[in-house]
């Protein structure tokens, strides 16, 4: 249906230099996939609607921002101030951060995360079915980490995050009918740093437990932190595009699409197993296992040119 909209109103993503597509895709699939999370979190998590305003309220100003961007190209700093807003309305609600006594860096650390996760997910939309089928498996990831601890809001959060991402990829799935722009990327952002700060909420514990949200989706956030330090480097803004993330060095060595996702989805599930060993009693050994992971990985992407 959205699809034939987009055809309807000509809301296409047209080719470009820093596009890999060679025709006009429709470009709003993150309003099929706002509508999904919100319709699911709120049939799964019951009575979260009253006990988390600031979370859905979170997520209409980052759907609604990010669709306007789909639609008219909006400037930086005010999707920027879009993403403080939204972190700042889930730092009303139980869910944010209580690493410090100070209430302050609280809630400076909250909008952070949230900031950082969102433009994350939103960098690494850049190929046919990367950003859907990660965000999936991280929500994977915390639907099996649910299954062996108290029960969660998260539990239902990661549930209606993986099925809104595993419908969608029918349509996302290399070679993309549809593609799901900013308004889906921020918005699985956005669900993926709530899963983090509900992992928190339940895991107050300082430790690796820390670690765990970081590490599962280490592949958007490693890719995000080499892109704004490649474009600081050269004298650039952070959120100026280029063709040097991990995707697509891969695809100028002659990956096509589908290996190019394949590869990302095998990626991420090395990274799930990887954060479960930070939920291990054991700390000395899951810190050696996540930074031999994040060591590994950092080669890789250096040796494939993220940093030239």
């Amino acid at each position: 249906m959205i699809c034939r909209f987009a055809d309807r109103r000509k809301l296409h993503d047209p080719p470009g230099s820093l596009k890999i597509h060679s025709i006009p895709t429709a470009r709003i699939g993150g309003i099929a996939i706002g509508i999904s999370l919100a319709v699911g979190i709120s049939i799964g998590g019951e009575g979260f609607f009253s006990r988390a305003l600031g979370f859905y309220l979170a997520l209409l100003v980052i759907w609604t921002v990010g669709l306007l961007d789909d639609l008219f190209t909006l400037s930086v700093p005010l999707r920027l101030m879009a993403q403080v807003s939204a972190g700042l309305l889930i730092a009303l609600t139980p869910w944010r951060l209580s690493f410090f006594s100070n209430s302050f860096l609280n809630i400076a650390g909250t909008c952070f995360f949230v900031l950082i996760f969102a433009n994350s997910f939103n960098f690494f939309d850049g190929a046919d079915g990367l950003a859907a089928g990660v965000a999936g498996l991280v929500g994977l990831g915390y639907i099996l980490l649910y299954t062996l601890h108290a029960d969660s809001v998260g539990a239902a959060v990661a549930w209606s995050l993986f099925g809104s991402c595993a419908a969608f990829l029918f349509f996302n799935f290399p070679p993309a009918k549809i593609f799901m722009g900013d308004s889906g990327s921020t918005v699985l952002g956005l669900v993926v740093a709530f899963l983090g700060l509900d992992f928190y909420r339940v895991h107050y514990a300082i430790g690796t437990h820390l670690l765990l949200p970081l590490v599962f989706a280490g592949l958007p956030l490693m890719d995000f932190f080499l892109a704004v330090f490649r474009r600081l480097r050269k004298g650039v803004s952070p959120f100026s595009g280029d063709r040097q993330h991990i995707y697509d060095l891969l695809r100028h060595r002659g990956w096509s699409a589908r290996p190019v996702a394949l590869g990302a989805y095998l990626a991420t599930g090395v990274f799930l197993l990887g954060g479960a060993l930070c939920d291990q009693p054991n700390w000395l050994f899951s810190l050696f296992a996540v930074a031999l992971l994040f060591g590994y990985a950092l080669v890789g992407a250096i040796w494939l040119g993220s940093l030239r």
